[in-house]
Order: C-alpha cells, then structure tokens, then sequence
C-alpha cells in the first residue's frame, strides 16, 4: 500500500490540509504501508521555496514522516514524453479559444439552460485556421478528449458508490496557453510511476476523479483505489488558505500541541469520540478508513484549545522534560502538579517564576500581613501548611475564610487566581514567602 499527500507550495498549510495529510499518513501506516510526499509545483511563478521548507516543518510538527519525496518540477521531461504520446494517440488536442471567448460560451450555455460543457469546436479546426490563429499570435492550450459515451464509476472508501456521466463534463485542460501543466495530467503520470495505491482527498476532486481515471485508462495502467474526504466547515464556510488564523503556522504560534491538533483532525468527521491522545502511534491503531462519515465536519478551534489542556494533563514528565530545561524546570514533581492547571504549555514557566522569583506582591491590608507572617507555621512547607496557617490566622483576626485565600493568594502570587495554593506553597518555599509578606 502506498497513499501520497501532494500539497501545492503556493501558500501555507492549513487546518484542511493538515487533516488530509493526517489521514493519507495513518491509512498507510496502520497497513504497514509506506507514505509519499509530492510538491505540486509546475506553476514555477507561484510556487516558492519558503512554502516548501514551511510545508516540510509543519508536517514534521504534527508527527508525519514520509519514506520518499520528490517534486514535480524535477519531471517536467517525463510529463512532456507522456504528453506528446497522448497527443500522437488523439487523447489530447489542441485548443486556441481566449479566456474571453470561453468565457462567452459557458454564459450563452447557461442563458439557454444548458450545462456548461466545453463544446469541442476545436476538434473541428482546420490547418489553415491553426496557422491563421498562430500568426495572429494565439497560443494553444491543450485539453484532454474525455469518452463521452462512458458513465464513470468507482467504489468510494468514504463515499461508497459513485457514477458520473462524463458527457457532463468538459474536456479539462492540461497544458495552459503559457506551457505551463494543470494538475490534471502530473497527478496521474506520479501516481501510476510511483505506484500509488490508494488516492485520499477532499471531496471537491470528486469530478477530476472521474476524468483522471479516464486518463489512467488511456495510459493502460491500475486504477488506484480512491477516498474522498467530506470538505472541512468553519463559520458556515470552505476552508481555505485565505482564512485567517486557521493556518498551521498561526495555530504553533498560540502554542497547541502538536497532539491536541492531530487527535482533533483525525477523529472528526468519524464514528469514534474525540478525546486527548498523547501518542501519535494510539491514533494510528484506532484508525479505519471506513470511519469517516460522508457528511460535511465543523471544524471548532475552540475545542481544540479544550483538547490541548487534556492532552498536557496526559503528558508524563520524560515527554516533557527537555522542553522544560529550556525554561529553567527541572522539577519532575513541579510538573505533575501544574500540568493540571495550565493551557499552554508556557504557562509552566510563568508559575515557576512565580514560585522561584522575585514578584510584586499584592499586599491588601499592612496588618494582615503582620498576622499571617507571624502565625506562619514553622518548617518547611507540606500539603498541611495552608490549613494550619488559615487556622492559626483566624484565631488572631475576624476574617471570612473566602477573603483570607483571596488575601494570601494576592500577597504570595501577585495573581487573583491560580493552581492549588496549598501545594503552590512547597514550592514557594518558607523563605520566599516570608520575605514576600514582609515586603
């Protein structure tokens, strides 16, 4: 088995096709398959570097690796060869309509109630006209002759049955006026030379499904098994590049974990729940293509933020360690008892200052903090401490018990809220609290 993921580095991944990578890599790898990873870059002027090397990081990010890739650029001399033998078999001919004129064609075809279908004058072109349009400096666009008498059909993993009447659809371009492939014809010539097996995608190439496997009939090679994924929704609409805020890059920079994205993406849209997985490798033993339900998913950001204090709550101490260091943690038990009140992972390093540096303390009333620095319990401080504290307070002041946490909380933290402030006191220590009251 051998799925593939072919993002276009024309722009930055998004939330969409993040969860089609998701899905393409865990269907191979829960078949002991392998995973290739494509650039679709023969639009040379759109394409751009940077995308790839964000592409690749974001992937990487997320916990995808691949065992092989490439990009489309490199076989421009491959996609020529397979053109000009498809040229030479009449399963592609050439086309010297402008923008405009098309353009004037479909609206007269919908005007008149008619389906919008390439008319195929083309076909009908003389020599004398081909060299009539070329000496007025038109170039040629190329298309693909689809089999009109055909009904298209394939058993769909996610969809099931499908049939589509190829005299409904328009021949598709596959060479642009400017020399330059649609994605048409390389999709098809990558899949059958590196032996694809099974094509996972949204649900919008539903139609360039059925005029690829024309394509892949003509070449005389395997039809691949085909998934179509139901269209991600948010705010009532397709997601896409152009939405804000739901590119990869946005969601790493407000700190989601990696783990909290993919548990989300890869179960929506299925049979099973949507819990917090902290191993990628969990998500892969539960997957099944078959899950995925052929209605539209809403896509919530906000219950990924809920899954991502589920998924830190889960995280034992050695997956977390390194990236603690980095902040100056070092505290195994420190990380067991925050990890429960935190969202972000940053979060960690803001209570660690709290408890190990200097703060400013919010003292409410002067002679509060006199009593409750001198009803302090001795020693070092243990899950105990508060308890006795509150108690030995209460008996020197008449103050509701609401106030007095309130009141130590502000002096000791400097915050109105926070985690547990019983065991927050071990690791403020006895002298840091001390000298906070004092202050």
């Amino acid at each position: 088995m051998l799925t593939r993921f072919a993002p276009s580095p024309t722009g930055y991944l998004h939330v969409g096709n993040v969860r089609t990578a998701l899905i393409c890599w865990m269907y191979a790898r829960s078949q002991n398959g392998k995973f290739l990873l494509r650039f679709d870059d023969t639009d040379l002027q759109r394409s751009d570097v940077k995308y790839i090397d964000s592409i690749i990081q974001d992937l990487r990010w997320v916990g995808i690796d691949w065992d092989s890739n490439f990009k489309q650029s490199e076989r421009f001399e491959r996609y020529n060869e397979v053109f000009s033998q498809l040229i030479k078999e009449g399963h592609i001919y050439v086309c010297y309509e402008t923008r405009e004129e098309l353009d004037i064609k479909r609206k007269l075809q919908l005007k008149q109630g008619l389906p919008p279908v390439y008319d195929r004058s083309a076909l009908f072109l003389t020599e004398q006209e081909k060299i009539r349009y070329e000496q007025e400096g038109r170039k040629p666009h190329f298309r693909f002759r689809l089999d009109r008498n055909e009904v298209v059909n394939w058993n769909d993993e996610v969809k099931g049955e499908i049939n589509i009447a190829a005299s409904h659809v328009s021949d598709p371009i596959v060479k642009r006026e400017d020399g330059i492939y649609t994605y048409m014809l390389p999709s098809v010539i990558d899949d059958i030379d590196f032996n694809v097996t099974h094509v996972v995608r949204g649900e919008d190439h539903v139609t360039n499904t059925a005029v690829q496997i024309q394509m892949i009939q003509a070449l005389k090679a395997k039809i691949q098994t085909f998934a179509h994924l139901p269209l991600l929704h948010f705010d009532d609409s397709k997601i896409s590049k152009r939405k804000g805020g739901l590119d990869i890059k946005s969601i790493k920079e407000d700190e989601i974990e990696p783990m909290a994205l993919a548990s989300y993406l890869t179960k929506l849209g299925t049979s099973d729940p949507i819990e917090a997985h902290v191993s990628i490798q969990s998500l892969i033993d539960s997957f099944g293509i078959e899950k995925f339900s052929s209605a539209s998913a809403q896509f919530s950001l906000s219950e990924v933020y809920k899954l991502n204090s589920k998924v830190l709550q889960q995280m034992s101490f050695a997956m977390v360690e390194e990236r603690l260091s980095q902040t100056g943690v070092n505290s195994s038990e420190f990380w067991y008892f925050i990890r429960s009140n935190i969202e972000r992972f940053s979060e960690v390093a803001k209570w660690w200052q709290i408890c190990k540096s200097n703060i400013e303390p919010v003292i409410l009333y002067r002679e509060f903090a006199k009593v409750a620095l001198n009803a302090l319990p001795q020693g070092d401080c243990n899950e105990n401490t508060l308890s006795e504290w509150v108690k030995a307070i209460q008996q020197k002041v008449d103050i509701k018990a609401k106030d007095l946490f309130m009141q130590l909380r502000l002096a000791l933290t400097g915050t109105k809220t926070g985690p547990e402030l019983a065991k927050l006191l071990i690791f403020i220590g006895r002298e840091n609290i001390v000298t906070r009251l004092k202050e």
